[in-house]
């Protein structure tokens, strides 16, 4: 077992640590990129500036810029910077009294080009340098002035100048930049997870809620239902109401099966009482022979409905327990009528009869176990409930390539309210509740077969009190 909350908070959490720190680095490169690039930026621009001071004439190359008092960052002192420069990047022509004996490093720049790199200055700290190859710049005098000395200008050589400085305060700002950068996202980490943790835990409240209510119930406490307080969301309402559909269900389930409990034993308890005198009266009479002979026959009669009892509740119970199947064959409708007509009624139909409407030659396709016992039980309740000399009614039909079949009596004392509960087990009309050859069953097991063979049972009373039960859906024969 896990915990959704803590799933959700970890999950969560880290997935923002990976967001932000991703966010927090590229932000980062992007920043620290453009200081290094405004300090490379400054870098050219002194290196230009003293290039610019830079010029060749008869008298030779002319360093302005490395005149006493001039630059005094580039004198011996605190915040000292560097340059040197070499002709041809052989010869040393010049370079910063801050060097002392010290030299620059050459990198080899081709002419016309620059570039950077980091290194150590000589005095210990970190620093960046450039390093440019240029052509000194030459200055044009007038052609008098050249006649009066008699000097020519000499021709130009490149020069390579390294120039470099301290980066100390490149360093402290990308320092700064990535501190204040990471501290921000760490500060917002935390926050972030901490209003996480609790957004979770309130988002999930309501389902803890309904855990705690959905504990409390058991058996005892059916009739209690899941509420909440406050307006529902959209994603806890289908389970507050499926969990309280299945608790209807359930209520309803465990009613059914006290009622049947309760029925089981009356409906046992009566023969087992009848057996109970039967016995105590044979005792009193044993040489009696033909009270015994008809002790026998109570016997074996109240023995024969107690085990119809119980083979209709256990084929109830292999229908509900998913274990009967349907095996269907071909059978001639009409014919297997009269033949379950006959074994239902066994001569006990007080002058009652079977009208047929069915249609000859009529072969259909079903189990016929259960097709018999169907019709058995259907045969039975029409001629039980039925006034005397009524006609049974059996009328089948082909509709829309299934047989719709119906089987109508005329009832006694029968009401529309009464069709509802003619399904359940053990119900039966109050005027017939003291028949002993009936236990309430027989359409309930009508039902259950029928949903193994994938009918449709309808029952239905009309105004002339008529019942009428109607099986559709049976598949004719093919053959």
């Amino acid at each position: 077992m896990y915990s959704i909350r803590n799933k959700l908070n970890l999950t969560i959490i880290a997935s923002m640590i990976l967001v932000l720190s991703i966010a927090a680095v590229f932000l980062y490169g992007r920043v620290a990129g453009q200081v290094e690039q405004i300090f490379d930026t400054a870098l050219f621009d002194k290196a230009h500036s003293l290039i610019s001071l830079t010029e060749l004439d008869e008298e030779g190359l002319e360093f302005d810029f490395a005149e006493e008092g001039v630059m005094l960052e580039f004198q011996a002192g605190e915040a000292m910077q560097y340059y040197q420069l070499w002709e041809r990047g052989v010869e040393l022509l010049i370079k910063s009294p801050s060097l002392g004996d010290a030299d620059l490093p050459l990198l080899g720049t081709d002419p016309g080009l620059h570039q950077f790199a980091d290194l150590v200055l000589p005095d210990g700290r970190k620093g960046r340098l450039i390093e440019i190859n240029f052509m000194p710049r030459i200055e044009v005098e007038d052609d008098e002035d050249d006649e009066d000395f008699g000097l020519e200008t000499p021709p130009a050589q490149p020069i390579t100048m390294v120039f470099a400085r301290e980066r100390e305060s490149l360093d402290a700002t990308l320092l700064a930049i990535g501190s204040t950068i990471f501290g921000v996202i760490l500060a917002v980490l935390a926050l972030a997870g901490l209003l996480t943790w609790w957004l979770v835990g309130s988002g999930l409240s309501p389902l803890s809620r309904l855990a705690r209510q959905v504990s409390d119930i058991d058996e005892s406490s059916l009739d209690a239902r899941l509420t909440h307080e406050g307006k529902q969301s959209i994603e806890i309402a289908p389970i507050e109401d499926q969990l309280n559909h299945l608790l209807e269900r359930l209520q309803s389930a465990f009613e059914r099966e006290k009622r049947f409990s309760a029925n089981v034993a009356h409906e046992l308890r009566t023969p087992l009482s009848e057996l109970k005198t039967l016995a105590e009266v044979a005792a009193m009479v044993p040489d009696d022979p033909e009270q015994l002979a008809q002790f026998f026959r109570d016997v074996g009669e109240i023995s024969g409905q107690m085990e119809k009892i119980v083979i209709t509740l256990l084929e109830l119970a292999r229908s509900e327990a998913g274990l009967l199947r349907s095996d269907p064959e071909d059978i001639e409708l009409s014919r297997y009528c009269d033949e379950i007509w006959q074994h239902a009624i066994n001569g006990q139909g007080s002058g009652k009869s079977l009208v047929k409407n069915i249609p000859e030659g009529l072969v259909i396709s079903t189990d016929r176990e259960k097709l018999g016992m169907i019709l058995s039980n259907l045969f039975i309740n029409a001629v039980s409930y039925s006034p005397d000399n009524a006609e049974i009614r059996i009328a089948a039909e082909v509709r829309y390539d299934n047989v719709v079949l119906e089987v109508k009596n005329a009832s006694i004392d029968l009401k529309p309210e009464d069709i509802v509960h003619m399904k359940d087990r053990f119900w039966r009309k109050q005027l017939a509740r003291d028949d002993s050859g009936h236990s309430g069953l027989g359409l309930t097991l009508v039902d259950a077969l029928a949903r193994i063979m994938k009918l449709d049972v309808d029952l239905q009373l009309d105004n002339q009190q008529t019942f009428m039960v109607t099986i559709s859906g049976i598949q004719p024969s093919l053959h």
